[in-house]
């Protein structure tokens, strides 16, 4: 049953990463029949979409719980719909701005994609639906990226892109319609259970506590939030959580930065080539640095390294190649380069966090994971609306000189671990 359950969220994974004009996103908005101009796309449309997913992330996570996690995903591809539609048929600014906070919203509603399988199946398969969630997404932007760089190099113009997303996102609404209802949820609709003298184990506080408040807590709301501070408490005392939580927040800060404004980086180097887009392989980045976080992500999670001891020197090494390889990025007068650095990049990131995020999940309770995803994209979000507003809105930067602010970032996260390195060696 957990089996099935797992293969129709996968096959809804990977409807929702269906979207071939995003690679091509940045060249849409830029060219006819749009003609936003490149300062319009960074400093007046791009942004909105990042303080719109911080602002709703932590309403859609309580609500999702609440709701039972498949409106939500009803309403995540919807929105998707909703967006593509308007990308079709609207040409003003005001309409991009919409555009943008819709954008926010289908990405802020992704929590319940992730979160959904952990109340529909039994703890044992956390780690493997975990892996095919992941995997579902990857398969998802990998096979767009291909279609979409197809489409591009068979003279398919970057408008007719925006039909093949919109059918993609219309297939996953419907299938998110008939996935299985969710009857119970980690925290707001907890099923009580029998009390129970069984011997517990080395969590045997943390479960007595989560007993204790099932058996109590007659309002659904305030018990669920009861659990999610026992939780929050549980796993933010915990130091060697915090360590990993602290980078995964930052480096996603980055990752979600680099993301947002890296085609507008493309574009500038192109210009500046005088090439007039004779390389237009968006597309084929995209799949390929997809193709290429998988592969790495897989090996890392395999490596039998004990991260206790090595982890602080791993970070420092992995965040000072990261501000390297950025720099290189921001400087080059080559697309090659900024498309190679790209991938290299990705697959950095991608290892590291998926060690973060299996190191985090060793040391908390099964059932909290969805409520310390949530947090620490919602931190990650909030320090990607500081940079914003620091980087774009008021130092008004060129795209060059943002990404050699994001290298400085890295480089700076990495120092960090590397005097934590120094302190714990010495």
């Amino acid at each position: 049953q957990w089996q099935k359950i797992s293969l129709l969220l996968c096959v809804y994974g990977i409807l929702k990463e269906f979207r071939p004009s995003e690679p091509f996103v940045t060249k849409y908005l830029n060219n006819p029949p749009m003609n936003f101009t490149r300062d319009e796309i960074s400093n007046e449309i791009y942004p909105v979409a990042i303080y719109s997913s911080m602002a709703l992330l932590v309403i859609i996570f309580l609500i999702t719980d609440l709701l039972r996690y498949k409106p939500i995903i009803i309403i995540n591809s919807l929105s998707g719909v909703i967006i593509y539609l308007m990308l079709i048929f609207c040409r003003t600014l005001f309409a991009m701005q919409v555009v943008e906070v819709l954008y926010g919203l289908f990405m802020s509603c992704e929590v319940a994609y992730y979160t959904y399988i952990y109340a529909k199946v039994d703890k044992v398969h956390y780690q493997e639906v975990s892996g095919h969630t992941r995997a579902a997404y990857l398969v998802g932007r990998a096979v767009s990226g291909v279609v979409s760089q197809i489409l591009v190099l068979t003279n398919f113009s970057y408008y007719i892109l925006n039909f093949f997303t919109l059918g993609g996102m219309l297939c996953s609404l419907i299938w998110a319609l008939f996935l299985p209802s969710v009857s119970q949820s980690l925290y707001f609709n907890k099923t009580e259970q029998p009390e129970t003298a069984a011997v517990v184990d080395s969590h045997s506080t943390d479960n007595l506590y989560h007993q204790n408040y099932r058996n109590v807590s007659q309002n659904k709301i305030i018990g669920g939030f009861q659990l999610l501070w026992i939780d929050f408490k549980t796993a933010f005392t915990n130091l060697y959580v915090v360590k990993w939580a602290f980078w995964w927040a930052l480096a996603t800060c980055g990752y979600y930065q680099i993301l947002s404004y890296i085609q507008l980086l493309w574009e500038e180097i192109l210009k500046d080539e005088g090439t007039k887009y004779y390389t237009k392989l968006n597309g084929a980045t995209e799949a390929a640095y997809t193709i290429a976080s998988a592969i790495s992500a897989f090996c890392f999670g395999k490596l039998m390294v004990d991260w206790s001891v090595y982890g602080e020197l791993v970070l420092f090494i992995c965040s000072i190649g990261i501000g390297i390889l950025l720099m290189v990025m921001a400087e080059t007068p080559s697309i090659w380069v900024a498309y190679g650095t790209k991938v290299v990049y990705a697959m950095i990131y991608h290892s590291m966090i998926t060690v973060s995020n299996s190191e985090v999940a060793k040391h908390v309770n099964q059932d909290s994971y969805g409520l310390i995803f949530g947090f620490t994209t919602f931190v990650a979000l909030v320090l990607q609306s500081i940079l914003t507003i620091i980087v774009i809105n008021t130092l008004k930067l060129p795209i060059r000189m943002q990404f050699v602010v994001y290298s400085g970032y890295f480089i700076v996260l990495g120092l960090i671990f590397g005097l934590k390195t120094m302190v714990t060696y010495i």
